[in-house]
Order: C-alpha cells, then sequence, then structure tokens
C-alpha cells in the first residue's frame, strides 16, 4: 500500500503545477482565463472525486484542502493568482471549493461512490455549462440576482449531470427499479441545475456537490421507503403552486428556483412533519405582506432567493441535520426557527396597519413604519399570533401543549431579537448628497450607522437562528 503522506505530497505537487500553468497561461495569453480556469477546475475536481478511493483515511486530503484553502483565501485577499480570479466577476469560487469537500468528507467519507458522483458533477457538468454559457454565440440569457445565465449553459448543466448519474447508478442508486431509477436521475438532475443556476459569486463549487450527495441520499432513503413516486407528485404539485405565485410577482426567478429547491429538500429529508409548518408560513406571510404593502401600495413583494434562504435556510439546515443525526428536539427547533420567520413577518406587516407611528424597540423614538427596530402594540400582537400558528401546526405531529408553548414563546423572542438588530447592528446609508438616508447598500451612498453585512436578510437569517437556540436553551433548563 503506497504510504498516504506520499500521496499527499503528489497530490499537493499536482496542484501547484496546475497552479503555475495557470499563471503562465494567463501571463503569456496563451489561453482565455475562463478556459484555462474550467481546465483546472475540472483537473483538480476529478482528483478530489477519486479522492476515497485512493485515501484510507480522510485526514490527509482534508489537510490538502485546508493548504489549497489558505492559498486561495490570501490570493484572493491579496489580488494574487489573477489566472484564477480575474474572471470578469467577483467571484470566491475556489475558495469555496476546498469548504464543500471538508463538509462532505469528514462526516460521510465512507459514502465514497456518492462523494465521487457529486465531485464529478462539479468537476465536469458546471465548467461545461460555463463554458457554453460564455462561448456559445446564440445563446440565450436570463437574470438570477445579478449574474447572467444562458438557458443553453443550464441544459448542458441537466445534460452532463443526467450522463454521470447514469453512468454511476449501479453504485449510488443500487436496488433502485426502473421506473424509480429514471425518476431519480431525472429530478436529481433538475434540482442539481437549479443549485447551480441560482448559486453567484463562486458558491456553486459550494452548492453544486452539496445538493448532489443530499439528494443522492435522499433519494436512497425515499426508496427504502417506497416512496419516490409519491415525493415525485408532491413535489410536481407544490412546484406547480410555486410558480403560481412567481406568475402573480409573489417571488422572483431566483425566489422561485430557489423556493422550489427547499420545497423539495424539506419534503423528501421530512416529509409532512417538516413541510406542513413551512407552507402554513409561506402561504400566511403571503397574504399578511400582501395585506401590509396594500396600506402604500398595490404592489408585488417578489420575494428573491436572499430573502428566501434568510427565512427558511436554518430550517432547512435543521432539517437536513436532523435527517443524519435524528432526534425528536431537533424538530421542535425547526418549528421555533419557522416561528420566528412568521412572527417576524406578521408582525412587520400587521404593524404597517396600525395609526400609531412606530417606536424604536430601544431608544423608544418614533419611526416611519416599516423601518427595522421599530415596535407598535398591533404588530407585537401580530407576532404572537403568528409565531403561535406555527406552534399550532406542530400540534398536530408532536402532540404536546408544553412544547407547542414553548415553540411559540421562542418565535416571538426571534422576532424580538431581530427588532433589537434592526436598531442597533443594521447598516443604513446615506447618499452622496447627504438628504436620502436607506437600508439598501447602493452603488452612489456610503454606511451611515450600524454594521454593512448587517443587511435586512442577514437580520432575518439572525432571527432564524435566534428561535431554535432560545428554544434549545430553555427546554434543557426547565
Amino acid at each position: 500500500m503506497i504510504n498516504p503522506w506520499a500521496l499527499f505530497s503528489f497530490f499537493l505537487f499536482f496542484i501547484l503545477i496546475l497552479i503555475f500553468l495557470c499563471e503562465v497561461s494567463y501571463k503569456k495569453k496563451l489561453l482565455s482565463p475562463q478556459i484555462f480556469r474550467a481546465i483546472i477546475h475540472s483537473l483538480v475536481g476529478i482528483g478530489v472525486s477519486v479522492s476515497p478511493f485512493i485515501f484510507e483515511s480522510f485526514f490527509q486530503p482534508i489537510f490538502l484542502a485546508l493548504v489549497f484553502f489558505s492559498i486561495n483565501l490570501f490570493s484572493y485577499k491579496n489580488n494574487q493568482l489573477k489566472s484564477f480570479h480575474d474572471v470578469n466577476r467577483d467571484s470566491l469560487g475556489t475558495i469555496f471549493f476546498p469548504i464543500s469537500f471538508i463538509i462532505l468528507a469528514i462526516p460521510f467519507w465512507e459514502n465514497k461512490y456518492f462523494i465521487t458522483s457529486s465531485f464529478l458533477i462539479l468537476a465536469i457538468s458546471d465548467p461545461l455549462a460555463s463554458i457554453v454559457g460564455n462561448y456559445y454565440k446564440k445563446a440565450h440569457f436570463y437574470k438570477i440576482s445579478k449574474e447572467i445565465k444562458s438557458i443553453e449553459g443550464s441544459l448542458i448543466m441537466f445534460l452532463s449531470t443526467s450522463t454521470i448519474l447514469l453512468f454511476l447508478s449501479d453504485h449510488i442508486f443500487n436496488g433502485f427499479n426502473i421506473i424509480n431509477s429514471t425518476i431519480t436521475i431525472f429530478l436529481c438532475s433538475i434540482f442539481i441545475t437549479i443549485s447551480e443556476s441560482i448559486s453567484t459569486k463562486g458558491s456553486d463549487n459550494l452548492s453544486i456537490p452539496l445538493t448532489a450527495f443530499i439528494f443522492i441520499e435522499m433519494f436512497n432513503f425515499l426508496n427504502e421507503s417506497k416512496s419516490i413516486i409519491q415525493f415525485s407528485l408532491t413535489i410536481s404539485i407544490i412546484i406547480c403552486s410555486l410558480f403560481y405565485f412567481y406568475r402573480k410577482n409573489h417571488l422572483s426567478l431566483s425566489g422561485f428556483l430557489s423556493a422550489s429547491l427547499m420545497a423539495a429538500l424539506i419534503a423528501g429529508l421530512g416529509g409532512s412533519f417538516y413541510l406542513i409548518p413551512i407552507i402554513i408560513f409561506f402561504i400566511s406571510s403571503t397574504i399578511i405582506s400582501k395585506l401590509g404593502n396594500s396600506t402604500k401600495h398595490k404592489g408585488s413583494i417578489n420575494r428573491s432567493v436572499s430573502q428566501v434562504i434568510s427565512n427558511g435556510g436554518i430550517p432547512l439546515l435543521i432539517c437536513i441535520i436532523n435527517h443524519f443525526y435524528q432526534d425528536d428536539i431537533l424538530y421542535y427547533a425547526f418549528l421555533a426557527s419557522v416561528a420566528a420567520a412568521n412572527s417576524d413577518t406578521w408582525g412587520t406587516e400587521i404593524g404597517k396597519l396600525s395609526k400609531i407611528r412606530p417606536v424604536d424597540i430601544i431608544s423608544r423614538k418614533k419611526l416611519s413604519k416599516g423601518e427595522s427596530g421599530g415596535i407598535t402594540n398591533i404588530g407585537l400582537l401580530g407576532s404572537v399570533m403568528g409565531s403561535f400558528i406555527i406552534g399550532i401546526s406542530g400540534y398536530l405531529f408532536i402532540n404536546d401543549l408544553k412544547y407547542v408553548l414553548l415553540v411559540s414563546l421562542s418565535g416571538c423572542f426571534g422576532a424580538i431579537f431581530d427588532s433589537i438588530l434592526g436598531s442597533t447592528l443594521q447598516g443604513r446609508f446615506i447618499s452622496e448628497d447627504g438628504l436620502i438616508i436607506s437600508e439598501d447598500k447602493k452603488d452612489n451612498n456610503y454606511l451611515f450607522t450600524g454594521i454593512n453585512i448587517f443587511n435586512n436578510d442577514f437580520v432575518n437569517l439572525c432571527c432564524t437562528l435566534s428561535a431554535p437556540i432560545f428554544f434549545l436553551l430553555i427546554n434543557y433548563y426547565l
């Protein structure tokens, strides 16, 4: 058997040589940075994908990933290795790549084929999609957040992913009948393609392997429970419903795609236990938001991917963790997170109906309606109602009034914590002429108060994170 540290040295030397060749190619303009970067991306990705079969332990590959992460982080911060980072957009792809490997390798090293499949898709499908999108002259483009994607690139992503999954199906979908295998490959490829399309700033190097791994695991779980067809019908209905909300401008394109991806994962990993509270949150918050906006103007809510993630990201993460490490307490934490999101939304939108101006939760100064950090009596009542509704939805499954009350209390805490952050740390920006103060960061304004990173979406994310932490603490001490 080859010494693992000898293999480590070989892989390290191989990567360093590739970096050197990439820099030489960039400086001498032998190939475009996008092409050469795609080649390097593929070679490194293929090397990563076979590492579980080469290394007995994950220790050496993880160490190598940390070295690669450090090199790329340093070069990005100091504007070095321009062959990697000069790609006409702000990309953190080389930094996300080793992170994705570390996340999957440490807990799931024995799932060799799952890891291999996930990184082969990243190594082959993603570069092919990028090349087609950049160099196919008749490409049709669509905009996701602030990035431009091509329909042809997404199609190549889907076809290439399907081919890889089909090629490895005997290893990753063992025991599937032909119908379930076909459905699985099709849906996995669809959702992995969606994951790539909504990713920005190189985050597809993180999202693609994680999404691929989780969906492969999920469909194996569904196959064992003989519920693949049932899941397919359920998620089809949900996606059609979300498409309706997209057509009604309640969701942006990125919001629709990200919500579909999130719904699929929650439905497949958690079932109705997790899905029903999320559906109640989405429908009720949409209705309440429409009601709140009606006080100002008739318009759309148009939730984007960042808003979907800020409200549903933590519940989804808890759902995924609970799938791999089952514990009933995590389900209650999930409900608390959803309750916080619903409580915050209800409190904000119902608060807009108040005839009295809101006051800052800390300073007690009067604020404009809808301004972060503001509270009203009717808004607080709305927060309690929004949180309690999610708690009641959980009662259908947990049948324990104690946990319903704890979940509801935790949701209210999350909404209050959101207001405190909105009052103290959330960034506010002032225009160049010094006249307009906004909570939205734009190119022509400057930070006035608060912290730059604390925008409304980040505060909402903190809200949905604080509630389950609060629940776990009070549950521990009660």
